[in-house]
């Protein structure tokens, strides 16, 4: 079924391709073609409602026509709107893109991350971490929050969102916590951030037992800083190559196309 839908999409960039050579043919007289196409994103986790414009180098460099289609796999869970990719809802899909001439081709996987928590009826327990938090040197407020989104996971299960808050000229983070046993999942901290479709690691790690941590006068400090690594998220589409971009099927498909 991926296979029949991959040669579909494919066939579709081909017809506009073909269509805007037709259309078009004594404007493109003379243009420089380019001998490669890159997204230069591979792997693009996005949080449900997210929007981002993936960037795109063409070789040489001096191109003249970088015209890009757009389609996703799977529409429900990713889709474009001209060049800007929306995040619907939670799941992963791949992202293609050809060039108007040559049909120069490259693929990038999207992962949707949840936007919103909901505790389960069954997970009965909770902790709460009052936080400052600090980002590559700027201090997060009530008023720079919407440019973030920190999450607390067991594994790759969201298990919180942090909500920002103030108080008496205070501005801190409240993380609550949910788990379904009373203590021992670890737990760590992830910061999103929103239109650039990226996330680091918090190095702070936590074991869960239904206590506080932190205080409103003694707020458990949260920072990122240079040293911080980038969060990379697991990818279940056989084959797949970060650096790539193209799960193998893909590739093969594309090779008995030409």
């Amino acid at each position: 079924m991926k296979k029949t839908l991959r040669h579909l999409l494919y066939a579709i960039a081909v017809l506009l391709g073909a269509a805007l050579a037709t259309a078009c043919g004594d404007y493109f007289e003379g243009v420089t073609t380019a001998g490669e196409m890159q997204l230069t994103r591979k792997v693009i986790p996005l949080i449900e409602g997210d929007r981002y414009s993936i960037p795109v180098t063409f070789s040489p460099v001096e191109l003249s026509n970088n015209t890009v289609y757009w389609l996703t796999e799977d529409n429900t869970v990713a889709r474009f709107v001209n060049d800007t990719l929306v995040a619907l809802s939670e799941g992963q899909t791949l992202a293609y893109a050809w060039s108007s001439i040559d049909l120069l081709r490259d693929t990038a996987i999207v992962v949707v991350l949840p936007g919103m928590y909901e505790a389960p009826a069954d997970y009965p327990y909770d902790m709460v971490i009052y936080a400052s938090v600090m980002i590559h040197g700027t201090p997060l407020t009530p008023d720079n929050a919407d440019q973030y989104a920190i999450g607390a996971y067991v594994g790759e299960e969201l298990r919180g969102l942090g909500q920002m808050q103030r108080h008496h000229d205070v501005d801190y983070m409240v993380i609550r916590v949910w788990s379904p046993f009373e203590r021992g999942e670890r737990v760590t901290l992830r910061c999103y951030y929103r239109g650039q479709a990226r996330a680091e690691l918090f190095p702070d790690v936590f074991t869960f037992d239904g206590e506080r941590h932190g205080t409103l006068s003694q707020l458990y400090p949260l920072v990122l800083d240079d040293d911080a690594e980038e969060y990379m998220p697991e990818i279940d589409v056989p084959g797949f190559d970060y650096n790539h971009g193209e799960p193998a099927d893909t590739v093969e498909v594309f090779t008995d196309l030409d």
